[in-house]
């Protein structure tokens, strides 16, 4: 108890709150899926995510960089191994079987790189010129490694969180730029090597060989069906006729059965853990921290965007979850690294590390 005691005190707790509703959101949500395994394993995968956030977040910088690393290099060679084994899922190969659970070792490793990232920023800021060529090395490797799995989302997400860290160190205008066509280039490259990207791209245009909008059009229409104050927890059709309703379209889920009120509150739950994490940005000098700190918040922020988008037809389907929303035990364990990592930096004892 006394530990707790102390970790409340130091940590930022309208941040700590403000990610729990999250989480007990998705923990609502998962009562209404028909699926009495995916519940089962739903509230196991939160109170393992809640654990491992309150001990990450309780570390210091340094030991923060030190698991970063050893993690990295983990994931990175289970992810090097998964081209081997044969456990293959609609096509891709992004998963580690172990008994009965599957792992995305590149799900996990998202918040991971970012830390490592600004650890090797800092360092050239330094004039350590070692660590930004090494960087760049291990970027463009795990870049690889994932677009061959494939997965153009996680690619994306990747190099956008990349480029946003290097943009906050100081990466000119020019650099941005060819940052976003570095990242169109890779979309337009995967849209004719993959056909699911095509067939995804295809169907949001329509018209162009692609006419299956089977998904969004009922994720649409659940937003339309659960209107202000939605149909009540439980009540609503869509998780029974979409597949991946508890992942990807979770979200569609909240607006039919919790309704339009409650979906603006999910959002206005996620902006103000990036304005507040943003807000702390500006109270801070460590470059470390700085871009560490607006790494997570781009990361945390854009996959929320995505899938956000995905759901109400504003952009392809990316096959990406709704951070602590969403069921799924590798993307709670990502999140949960994620948000530790992030009350770890803005933790009021690590102030001065």
């Amino acid at each position: 108890m006394e530990y707790l005691k102390n970790w409340w005190n130091s940590i930022d707790r309208i941040n700590i709150i403000l990610i729990l509703s999250l989480g007990f959101t998705g923990l609502i949500l998962s009562f209404s899926i028909d699926e009495n395994l995916s519940i089962n394993r739903h509230s196991i995968f939160f109170l393992f995510s809640i654990f491992l956030l309150i001990a990450l977040s309780d570390l210091d910088s340094k030991n923060i960089r030190r698991i970063s690393l050893f993690l990295f290099i983990i994931l990175l060679i289970i992810i090097l191994l998964i081209f081997f084994l044969d456990y293959e899922v609609k096509g891709a190969k992004r998963w580690f079987q172990i008994l009965n659970f599957t792992l995305q070792p590149s799900e996990i490793i998202k918040p991971i790189f970012v830390i490592l990232t600004a650890w090797c920023i800092s360092k050239s800021i330094e004039d350590k010129k070692f660590y930004l060529p090494l960087l760049f090395v291990f970027f463009f490797l795990l870049l690889s490694l994932i677009l061959m799995q494939p997965d153009l989302g996680m690619t994306v997400l990747l190099s956008a969180t990349f480029f946003c860290q290097l943009f906050v160190a100081g990466l000119s205008i020019f650099l941005v730029i060819v940052a976003f066509l570095f990242i169109l280039g890779i979309s337009i490259f995967s849209y004719f090597i993959f056909d699911h990207v095509q067939s995804r791209i295809n169907s949001f245009l329509g018209g162009l060989g692609g006419t299956d909008t089977y998904q969004i059009d009922l994720s649409i229409q659940a937003f339309k069906n659960g209107g202000l104050l939605g149909k009540g927890p439980g009540q609503g059709i869509l998780k029974e006729k979409i597949p991946d309703a508890n992942t990807d379209f979770i979200f569609a889920v909240a607006g039919e059965e919790l309704g339009f009120i409650f979906c603006l509150i999910i959002i206005l739950i996620i902006l103000s853990i990036i304005i507040r994490s943003l807000l702390k940005v500006l109270q801070l000098e460590d470059p470390y921290k700085i871009i560490a700190i607006s790494g997570l918040i781009c990361s945390f922020g854009l996959q929320c965007l995505i899938n956000i988008f995905s759901s109400l037809g504003l952009i392809p389907t990316k096959g990406m979850t709704l951070p602590f929303v969403s069921y799924g035990g590798s993307s709670m364990i990502s999140i949960a690294i994620l948000f530790g990592f992030l009350l770890s930096l803005t933790n009021k004892k690590n102030e001065e590390l």
